[in-house]
């Protein structure tokens, strides 16, 4: 732990489980520091922008807003310790704020409206197999974080048209038309002399690190913009599995399988489906 923090609280009466509450969540978040800059950030380093990405990567792992808001307050608690023994000149947590509970989440987009933009996507010969790749993947429900796997993570069938990717939580199959597409863009990645499969270039750095939340971003904008309605909200990775969870609700898939196919725990699953089927619900009931 940075500088005696541990030791700091437990001089203060901490208890054991909260301890091992704050060890849990600075792990995770140094952790996450060390998987986006590969040469690792020091504290003094770390910007309000890279904890308002970690909380965002929480959001997109389903966790509840009252568990994110907790974890933003340890890691506040950290920080703060850190400004107080003077290892960083400025507390990047300070203008960072709670995220306010919503008591119900809206369905932007249905799974099928999805599924029906993928065939655009895929068949528009102006978008660039990265852009493409990016949005099939998403429509499978990855999070930013998924998208981060090398290429030593990617299986290509040398006796059929498919193409496996192991994911740190789930296995990912591409067949046929989706296989081709992948392909296309995972043999360009072969010659960017780097390990990751999707890559973001940092303006400071001369080597690409994993691709970050932005440039995936960018892409499902243009996207939007292209293929969306002008009054419909631009697709994001958590809009799309919003999506794609109320579709194997509605099909009567066991939430075992959807937390299985989405690569959360069961409970994630049970209690965010709940609150986009009561979304879901208001919304019809708004429009009657």
């Amino acid at each position: 732990m940075p500088y005696g923090f541990i030791q700091a609280i437990e001089q203060k009466g901490y208890s054991e489980e909260t301890i091992k509450s704050y060890e849990k969540v600075i792990q995770q978040f140094f952790s996450f520091i060390g998987s986006t800059y590969p040469q690792n950030k020091e504290p003094f380093q770390i910007s309000p922008s890279d904890i308002k990405q970690y909380l965002k990567e929480q959001q997109e792992k389903q966790k509840s807003i009252s568990t994110i808001n907790k974890e933003l307050a340890i890691i506040k608690t950290l920080f703060n310790y850190l400004w107080e023994i003077d290892k960083v000149p400025v507390d990047p947590t300070v203008k960072i704020r709670r995220i306010k509970l919503q008591e119900r989440i809206n369905l932007e987009i249905t799974y099928q409206e999805i599924l029906e933009l993928q065939i655009k996507v895929l068949n528009n010969p102006s978008y660039s197999p990265l852009r493409k790749v990016i949005f099939l993947l998403a429509t499978k429900g990855l999070k930013t974080a998924d998208f981060r796997f090398t290429k030593q993570h990617v299986s290509i069938s040398s006796t059929r048209n498919q193409v496996e990717i192991d994911l740190s939580n789930r296995m990912i199959t591409l067949d046929g038309v989706e296989a081709t597409i992948f392909k296309e863009y995972y043999y360009e990645s072969l010659t960017n002399n780097n390990h990751y499969v999707f890559i973001t270039k940092h303006r400071a750095k001369e080597d690409p690190g994993p691709i970050q939340v932005m440039s995936i971003l960018t892409h499902l904008r243009a996207i939007s913009k292209d293929l969306l309605p002008e009054h419909v909200p631009a697709l994001t990775l958590i809009s799309i599995r919003k999506a794609l969870i109320y579709d194997l609700y509605k099909k009567r898939i066991s939430i075992q399988s959807i937390a299985n196919q989405l690569g959360i725990e069961e409970i994630s699953a049970s209690n965010y489906l709940k609150t986009i089927t009561e979304g879901v619900f208001r919304q019809k009931t708004n429009t009657v």
